[in-house]
């Protein structure tokens, strides 16, 4: 895997849960996950919706993706470095960038393995 989208990303309020089943109940789909602070919603088409709670460990606002990559694809793309780094997770092996727009985008760094 070079690079996935793996999701858009939605405020979810105090309880994620409510908004993920709200989507769910017209838009179908699988919750693949279902918490307070952190909900994940899968579309038949294979799209994700995930519904965080904003915290100061997960900073949500519209306007949101995350993909996943190997963290050479990213770092090797022309336009890599036109995104402004947010916040580092290195523990978690994932980082928070902001396009020129505003736009968030949360890169989920995979092993090569």
């Amino acid at each position: 895997m070079d690079l996935q989208f793996y999701s858009y990303n939605l405020d979810g309020g105090e309880n994620t849960t409510l908004p993920a089943r709200f989507y769910q109940s017209f838009l179908g789909g699988t919750l693949l996950k279902e918490s307070f602070g952190h909900s994940e919603l899968q579309l038949a088409t294979g799209q994700t919706i995930v519904f965080s709670k904003n915290t100061e460990h997960c900073p949500v606002r519209p306007g949101t993706i995350t993909i996943q990559c190997l963290p050479e694809t990213i770092q090797n793309h022309p336009q890599f470095s036109s995104l402004k780094l947010v916040q580092k997770v290195p523990e978690k092996n994932y980082s928070l960038y902001e396009d020129s727009w505003g736009n968030w985008v949360w890169i989920y760094f995979v092993d090569s393995k």
